[in-house]
This record gives C-alpha cells, sequence and structure tokens, in this order.
C-alpha cells in the first residue's frame, strides 16, 4: 500500500529534521562533550533540554520503527490474552462492566473534571520525566484542562496522555506494594480503569486536539496505535503475573512468526551498507 504523497513527504521531512539536529548537537558548542579516560560528561546543558534534543532525533525513527513493529505486538497482545484467560478473568469482567456502563451512561455526561484531571495530571508526569517543571495546571469542569510547562516541552509531554494508562499503572503499583488484600477487587478495578482509558482515549483523539496537532497527525497515526497496544500488553501481562509476566511478554513479542524475515531483512541492509562504506 502506497502512501499519499503528503504523508511521504512529511516523514521525509521529519527524518531530515532529525539528521539536522544530530548535526547541530555534534557541532555546536551548546552541548559541550568532554571525554575524561573511558567516561564522557556532559555539561552547560539542563536534563530537559537535553530530554528535548534526545526525543527530536529519535521522533521519525521511532515512528518508522513503531509501524514495522505493530504486527508483533499485536500478535503478543492476542497471545496474552489467548494463554491468560484464566488468570485474567475479573480484569476482563472489570473491563466490560465499565465499558457497558460508558455506553449506557458516562459518555453522555456533560461533567468530565475526573478524565480531564487525569489527562492534564499524564501531562505532568512526563513533564518531570524529561526534566521539566510544571508551572501551573487548569481543570475545569466542562472546558478541558491546560498544563504549563516550565523547560523544554516535547513531542512526549503531548502524546502521552493518549497511550499511557496513568489509573491503571498507579493501581498496578498498588496491587504489588499491597499484595495482602483481595486480588480479585485490584483486579476487577485495574480491568475498569484499562477500559476508562481505552474509552478516553477514543473520546479525546479527534482533529481538534491540539496536543495531536502539535506532534503531528501523522507521527501520531505512526507511533499511538503501537504505543497503545504495548500499553495494553504489559498491562495484562503485569496484572496476570507482576513483573515476570512483563518480562515474558516482550519474549512472546520476539516470537512473533514474521520477526525471523524482519531480523534477516535488517542483517541484509546493514551487510549492504557496509560493503558499500
Amino acid at each position: 500500500m502506497r502512501l499519499p504523497r503528503r504523508w511521504s513527504c512529511e516523514i521525509i521531512r521529519g527524518l531530515c529534521t532529525s539528521g539536522c539536529l544530530i548535526h547541530n548537537v555534534l557541532n555546536r558548542h551548546r552541548l559541550a562533550i568532554f571525554l575524561v579516560g573511558e567516561h564522557t560528561c556532559l555539561k552547560h546543558m539542563p536534563f530537559h533540554r537535553f530530554s528535548y534534543i534526545t526525543l527530536a532525533v529519535i521522533k521519525w525513527p521511532l515512528a518508522l520503527l513503531s509501524l514495522v513493529y505493530f504486527p508483533s505486538v499485536a500478535w503478543a497482545l492476542w497471545q496474552e490474552i489467548l494463554n491468560e484467560t484464566g488468570a485474567l478473568t475479573f480484569v476482563f469482567l472489570g473491563t466490560m462492566v465499565y465499558a457497558a456502563l460508558w455506553w449506557l451512561s458516562i459518555r453522555k455526561w456533560t461533567i468530565s473534571w475526573l478524565s480531564t484531571f487525569e489527562h492534564e495530571l499524564t501531562h505532568c508526569l512526563f513533564a518531570w520525566l524529561t526534566g521539566n517543571k510544571v508551572g501551573a495546571i487548569k481543570v475545569t469542569l466542562r472546558g478541558g484542562g491546560h498544563v504549563t510547562v516550565i523547560g523544554s516541552p516535547n513531542w512526549l509531554i503531548d502524546v502521552a496522555p493518549y497511550f499511557f494508562p496513568t489509573g491503571t499503572v498507579v493501581l498496578l503499583l498498588l496491587s504489588t506494594l499491597l499484595p495482602y488484600l483481595d486480588i480479585i477487587g485490584w483486579q476487577l478495578a485495574i480491568g475498569a480503569s484499562l477500559s476508562y482509558h481505552v474509552t478516553s482515549t477514543m473520546t479525546n483523539t479527534h482533529q481538534g486536539q491540539t496536543d495531536l496537532q502539535k506532534a503531528g497527525f501523522i507521527f501520531c497515526w505512526m507511533f499511538l496505535p503501537t504505543a497503545n497496544v504495548v500499553g495494553l500488553g504489559l498491562t495484562l501481562a503485569g496484572a496476570s503475573a507482576g513483573w515476570s509476566g512483563i518480562s515474558r511478554w516482550f519474549s512472546i513479542v520476539t516470537q512473533a512468526p514474521w520477526n525471523t524475515t524482519l531480523f534477516h531483512l535488517i542483517s541484509g541492509c546493514n551487510t549492504s551498507l557496509t560493503r558499500l562504506a
């Protein structure tokens, strides 16, 4: 399937931008790299600036990689559902109960304070993780919300709420810290929170969404489906078997039937480039 010409131009422009950033990072004095023995020290650069440049460099290569690996992660998610149905019974039950409530009632609510708060909190979380500061957070009952980021805002902050299930991650962490509590209750809550994430992401993903406009719709189309499938797979794996389940899920991804062909293709490209060099 051929991509529209406009999309192809946008992808090529993004890759060229990544290349220019690499060139600037290596040649300009704003990033001072000092080699001391076997150690490399980065000086005169705040972490938020380093994060911004790094994310800008990997943005479009990551988008292309997400497209390539979407079949593998989707296959791994399906295998997780098939193989762990018994262990995830109450997670699926919680998911279906919330989905039914959302369809019958919640989607018609005009007050969206809680979902807006969770959305803006996810922006804040990824702002902090990338070294930025949060100057202000605004949440309204019906009019949406806004976060003021101090530092170097990046695309990961913009798209984080559209693939990262903050509520579900909090519940998973609490379930590992408080294992003596009722496991059925935890699984029901995790399932409901996961369903909430899916429905709220569906509701908030539209052409008028400023977060997606800033990151770029083409990039979001390439990156977010894979990121969401990975999030769902890791959540279900963590709910079924904890940290060992998460490790197992990554192993399942590498066992996808078409990965062997992909690895051979990559190896062939590397060999060809080596011979040309």
